[in-house]
């Protein structure tokens, strides 16, 4: 393929991809700010609203490995395709929906068209880019999602009421879904329709598992970012209640809270940059060494420029490792492009599990309930996250 076309392809996958991360987190995210009107129109429980926000994570922890054995096995831009379309029809449900079984199916379904780009994002940018790049497109098809939660958060409340709220997401899942399917190619033949390749060619649904399973090194970038998400969770859910502890009213310790996103998304973009000159495993080092003191004690800094600048520094910190780690299986040499789509449904699979298991049922009981505790715990995590990836590889 010539140069300047592959290029051009490239360039509309990374926007397929971004535009694609836009609709599922702005979705979630609407339902925080909606929380209070939504639990007196559904008469539901804080519980049942909870698990209505967790629910688009659902098909994320249950279906993240399928959606790589499929995107390996098959088109990868049908396969996502069909996801987008999937999640578009969660949407219509939630603007239609009036009670709460319908609403948690649908937010169900609007977490596919996520789940898929998050497991197979390294498959689909590292057939286009080279691995020295990939960290660095991964970083931006993750900014947006950061953008697409920001945006959510502080747009919501502006809405007349929910289906109204809604109906925006759906309009954002029409458009990425069309996006996906105008802009996004497969690389084997991106001038044309792209048909399977043919099934005696393609390895076995048991052998692809099995050599995935198999591999320690896909394991250790798993538990690696088992534990960033973790501690991510914690920060991202306790950070207001600690300040408040401190005195600290609620309006203030949300704005501080931001900090933390600000930071997360700011390392998206410039920590793959800054690998490229100290080298992944070194990055780790430094990235996770300051994360946890970071995440342990930066709630404790005065009040003002210093705490916003803690939380903002934790944020980056743990938010540069996300990047760098989706990056690795497609590097590994017994992984590859090939096998890129399986594995990174195996790393999604173990990662969204950190995120539900270690806050809930580790890190917090294990503190005794005392959050101070609880974030220095969090903090660990990191040197923890830090300790696998130095079994990783150099050339990762």
């Amino acid at each position: 393929m010539e140069d300047s076309r592959r290029k051009r392809y490239a360039s509309m996958a990374l926007a397929a991809i971004c535009i694609g991360y836009l609709a599922p987190n702005y979705a979630q995210y609407q339902l925080s700010p909606l929380a209070t009107s939504l639990i007196e129109e559904l008469s539901i429980s804080a519980s049942q609203f909870s698990s209505l926000f967790t629910a688009p994570m659902i098909p994320a922890i249950l279906l993240s490995l399928v959606a790589g054995v499929l995107v390996d096995k098959h088109n990868p831009r049908l396969v996502v395709g069909i996801a987008f379309v999937a999640s578009t029809i969660g949407a219509v449900l939630n603007v239609m929906g009036s009670s709460y079984g319908v609403l948690l199916v649908g937010f169900a379904l609007t977490g596919l068209a996520a789940s898929f780009l998050n497991s197979c994002g390294a498959k689909l940018l590292g057939s286009w880019y080279s691995p020295e790049q990939l960290s660095e497109k991964l970083g931006v098809a993750f900014a947006f999602s950061t953008v697409a939660m920001t945006v959510a958060l502080a747009t919501t409340a502006y809405f007349p009421n929910r289906r109204a709220a809604f109906f925006l997401s759906l309009a954002l899942f029409v458009v990425s879904t069309i996006a996906w399917f105008a802009l996004y190619r497969n690389p084997e033949t991106p001038d044309r329709s792209v048909e399977a390749a043919p099934a005696a060619d393609q390895p076995g649904l048991g052998k692809l598992l099995k050599r995935v399973v198999s591999n320690d090194r896909v394991w250790l970038v798993g538990l690696a970012l088992f534990c960033v998400m973790g501690a991510n969770v914690v920060m991202s859910s306790f950070v207001p209640t600690i300040l408040q502890s401190r005195g600290i009213d609620s309006v203030a310790a949300g704005y501080y809270a931001s900090a933390y996103t600000i930071g997360s998304l700011v390392s998206c973009i410039l920590v793959p940059m800054s690998a490229k000159k100290l080298g992944s495993k070194n990055t780790f080092v430094v990235l996770d060494t300051c994360a946890f003191a970071l995440v342990g004690f930066g709630w404790m800094a005065p009040e003002g420029f210093l705490l916003m600048a803690a939380l903002f520094l934790a944020g980056f910190f743990v938010g540069g490792n996300m990047p760098l780690l989706m990056a690795v299986p497609i590097k590994l040499p017994d992984v590859g492009p090939k096998l890129a789509g399986t594995a990174g449904g195996l790393v999604a699979t173990v990662e969204l599990l950190g995120a539900v298991i270690l806050p809930s049922y580790v890190l917090i009981p294990a503190a005794g309930g005392n959050l101070g505790v609880a974030f220095v715990l969090a903090g660990v995590c990191m040197l923890v996250s830090c300790a696998f990836t130095l079994l990783l590889p150099r050339e990762v």
